[in-house]
């Protein structure tokens, strides 16, 4: 039993030890005729490794759909903003059109089918 003990506590020490070392900065140092690697700086070193870990968000949307951006760039500055208040006004109408359900009638839908035909003029 002491055995297993000694063995979890020197495997958390070494474990740590490795952590420690795997976010060492080391420095390049030149001297005339070789080259020499430190964990401490010298005159004239240069910094290897990042100092803090690089973190991606990746799991973070794009702001905008690239399709939709490529598609738009041609249009004017005008179209462009009509096609994001579009892009608004229609999600309101679509969502207004569902919470009426079986109730809604043609003139309900008309001003949804308005967006729609502007949408694809202005090919947004």
């Amino acid at each position: 039993m002491r055995w297993g003990l000694k063995m979890m506590v020197a495997g958390s020490l070494l474990a740590g030890a490795v952590h420690a070392d795997a976010q060492a900065v080391m420095y390049k140092c030149r001297a005339p005729g070789r080259v020499t690697y430190s964990d401490r700086p010298c005159a004239g070193a240069r910094q290897l490794g990042a100092a803090t870990p690089h973190h991606a968000d990746k799991w973070k949307a794009p702001p905008q759909d690239r399709a939709t951006i490529a598609r738009r760039a041609p249009l004017p500055v005008e179209a462009r903003q009509e096609c994001s208040a579009l892009d608004a006004r229609l999600q309101d109408q679509q969502a207004m059109l569902k919470t009426q359900g079986e109730a809604a009638t043609l003139q309900d839908e008309m001003p949804l089918v308005r967006s729609r035909k502007r949408y694809r003029e202005l090919k947004c």
